[in-house]
């Protein structure tokens, strides 16, 4: 029946532009997040590197503060097929911030403060290592606090006088108490009252490795194990932990690369 072979024809060629399809959106910058879609089943891998895919076919690219000027892109699709694509990546200059006034105690732990810094690295770490398979950041982001920055990703940070490392996220200053927002869709995978250097704190996995951290809170408004919408208040600004006022330091990172929150953004 010359119908129902022409039906099949379409059918073929549509699916099979399906299965070779690849979209890249974001930032190719150090710091840089870029949400992908490929053909669900798709195996992926940059750098050599397997990159996780939900059965939706989303996947997340993420590259370091040190990332490389390049990096190849490796998708093979179910029907055989491959696309490699070599991604150009931006290179960033870094600024250094100095901090004065902290509490030395803050700056130069001792024994006892280093084996309580210690326990919550732990808990910290498990909590890091919960997976999450649904692509909950497909919802979108949103910035969780309005305020002006006040200190930014990558900058090296001098803290009352003692080089220390890199500031791995985004300090937005704002008053005591006003509400913070999940960035996006995800589950609470952390929840601390009270961190010796982050204070009051909470974690976000949004799936497929992508986590937000959110410190420095004076109170919090969910709990480890919660579903969480974008938007949705999940504290208030505060200055526990090492904070020489009230701000949010938001955090983002993609399994164990720190990102910038700020490529969420653009």
């Amino acid at each position: 029946m010359i119908w129902r072979s022409l039906f099949l024809t379409v059918l073929f060629l549509n699916f099979s532009a399906l299965a070779g399809e690849l979209k890249l959106s974001g930032n190719m910058t150090q710091g840089g997040l870029v949400v992908g879609w490929a053909a669900p089943g798709a195996q992926i891998k940059l750098d050599g590197k397997t990159i996780n895919q939900a059965k939706s076919g989303d996947f997340l690219l993420g590259f370091g503060r040190n990332a490389k000027r390049s990096a190849e892109l490796n998708v093979q699709f179910k029907d055989g097929s491959v696309e490699k694509r070599n991604l150009e990546i931006k290179q960033r200059d870094y600024k250094i911030q100095r901090i004065d006034g902290l509490p030395k105690r803050k700056v130069m732990p001792n024994a006892q403060d280093l084996s309580r810094i210690k326990k919550e690295r732990v808990l910290i770490n498990a909590a890091r290592r919960i997976e999450v398979s649904e692509a909950l950041f497909a919802a979108g982001f949103v910035r969780p606090v309005a305020g002006p920055v006040s200190g930014v990703y990558g900058s090296q940070r001098i803290l009352n006088g003692q080089p220390r490392k890199p500031h791995y996220g985004l300090d937005i200053a704002a008053p005591l108490g006003r509400d913070i927002k999940a960035t996006s869709a995800g589950v609470v995978v952390f929840a601390h009252e009270g961190m010796f250097f982050n204070g009051k704190t909470v974690v976000i996995n949004h799936g497929l490795g992508l986590r937000s951290t959110y410190i420095h809170m004076s109170a919090l408004n969910v709990k480890a194990g919660d579903q969480v919408v974008k938007g949705q208040t999940i504290g208030k600004i505060g200055k526990t932990g090492r904070a020489t006022g009230p701000h949010l330091h938001w955090g983002l990172t993609l399994n164990t690369t720190p990102l910038d929150p700020q490529s969420l953004l653009k």
